[in-house]
């Protein structure tokens, strides 16, 4: 199965990336991660630091979509899980963390996923039964990484 995703170069360090589904997103370098990308060929090198540079935070990291991507793609497999073993809950919240090797390409060493789920206490094992399962054999993102990855699981 091949999955395709364009970026365009909009000048200074931003790219938007389109995707099959959904609408553009904004990727944004901050000068530290633009100076190790612009090293490459293409029209961005030699771009870091210019007057056209959105201010920060106008547009997630690549580094941080990756996060993002990791997140989204356990908190489904974790959501279907507990939907197919009817555990009631009003929420889920995600927080994804990742450390970088420090030199380049500065892949990520190490993730910790933290589910908070919505729900009654006895919901725990589900959760973390759930959590695993992805973790470890369905979450496509993050099987695809370098790192090790890890899980906390909360109930609030």
């Amino acid at each position: 199965m091949t999955v395709r995703a364009t970026l365009r170069w909009h000048g200074g360090n931003r790219f938007v990336g389109f995707g099959a589904s959904g609408p553009p997103v904004l990727i944004n370098f901050t000068p530290n991660e633009a100076e190790t990308t612009t090293q490459a060929a293409g029209p961005w090198a030699g771009q870091t630091g210019t007057s056209a540079d959105p201010a920060p935070g106008s547009g997630p990291k690549p580094t941080e979509l990756l996060l993002m991507a990791t997140g989204a793609c356990t908190g489904l497999d974790v959501i279907s899980l507990l939907e197919k073993q009817r555990v009631t809950f009003s929420g889920l919240d995600i927080e994804v963390t990742g450390e970088r090797a420090p030199d380049h390409p500065k892949y990520f060493t190490d993730i910790e996923v933290t589910y908070r789920l919505k729900a009654a206490p006895d919901a725990l094992p589900h959760l973390q039964r759930a959590a695993a399962l992805s973790i470890e054999k369905y979450c496509s993102v993050g099987l695809s990484l370098r790192a090790k990855e890890t899980w906390r699981c909360e109930i609030v």
